[in-house]
């Protein structure tokens, strides 16, 4: 299923995992207890992509705009409704015939924002404009777990709390803990999580530069902690074109396991996690 992801100030697009639906532990409130309790945007605009427009992403705009140049209703819900890099998200149930269309939209909010509450501003925008009801859940299934490796809680050599300052810029306004302070993520022979917190360092773990090693998967944060943190781990990923996912992690996983225990003082091992579905119950093609 393919998905994108927003890293600190990056924007990407990945390709994540289709997980096996487990057991509904929670259902979610209904899109239009969102629509009724969400910001909305001050002016929006919903028209056809372009056929060369860049497709499945958010672009860099202004602290009071939300630009996307090209997604079909699938990507505009996930983006609208995932936290983080949205690996544990999925969306389920739009219909084909509705999904074969792109749109670009612009919204541009009253004032400056964070990018958490331009995601609600989209899922008002949705709901308004595409009709979109969706009913929200928790499936509890198998899944990797986070989790400290050593009983007196002391984390590795390459965890520093964070000072509050980037390498780069300037930290994000927006303090969710879903999403790091600081542009994140696989930068050379490695990974940086800059002012980031447990649930980020699980999520950059689940995306394609680690499949090489641990096949598809997805971390789940089972640290406790929850502070923010620099965190580097030296490690020879692949690029992210040359992903080839491991069909054998049983045998491949020890070197990538090693390298998070030793420089993290962190292990991944097997457990149980949420994936959130978004279950859509209705929705249309946009009106004027």
């Amino acid at each position: 299923m393919k998905k994108h992801i927003v890293v600190g100030t990056l924007v990407l697009a990945v390709v994540l995992p289709a997980l096996p639906l487990g057991r509904s532990v929670m259902p979610w409130s209904s899109a239009p207890v969102f629509a009724q309790t969400a910001p909305k945007f001050e002016s929006a605009t919903i028209e056809r992509a372009a056929p060369d427009a860049a497709r499945n992403r958010v672009m860099p705009a202004g602290p009071d705009r939300l630009s996307i140049p090209s997604m079909n209703l699938t990507w505009l819900i996930y983006t609208a409704y995932q936290e983080g890099m949205g690996t544990a998200w999925s969306v389920r149930g739009v219909p084909g015939s509705l999904d074969t269309t792109y749109y670009a939209i612009e919204g541009k909010a009253a004032q400056p924002t964070t990018q958490r509450e331009l995601r609600l501003m989209l899922r008002a925008l949705l709901a308004e404009r595409f009709g979109l009801k969706v009913r929200l859940e928790d499936k509890d299934l198998e899944m990797s777990n986070l989790v400290l490796d050593r009983s007196d809680r002391k984390l590795g050599p390459n965890v520093k709390e964070w000072d509050g300052t980037c390498r780069s810029g300037a930290p994000t306004p927006d303090d969710d803990p879903h999403v790091p302070r600081c542009s994140s993520g696989y930068f050379g022979r490695g990974l940086w999580v800059e002012g980031g917190t447990m649930y980020s360092a699980a999520d950059l773990l689940s995306l394609p530069p680690s499949w090489g090693s641990l096949g598809k998967v997805v971390i789940e944060d089972h640290t406790g902690l929850s502070g923010r943190y620099t965190m580097r781990l030296e490690f020879p990923f692949p690029a992210w074109t040359q992903v080839v996912r491991s069909e054998h992690p049983e045998t491949t996983a020890q070197p990538l396991l090693d390298a998070v225990r030793e420089q993290w003082g962190l292990k991944i091992v097997k457990g149980r996690g949420v994936l959130h579905v978004i279950n859509v119950e209705s929705v249309a093609q946009p009106t004027e």
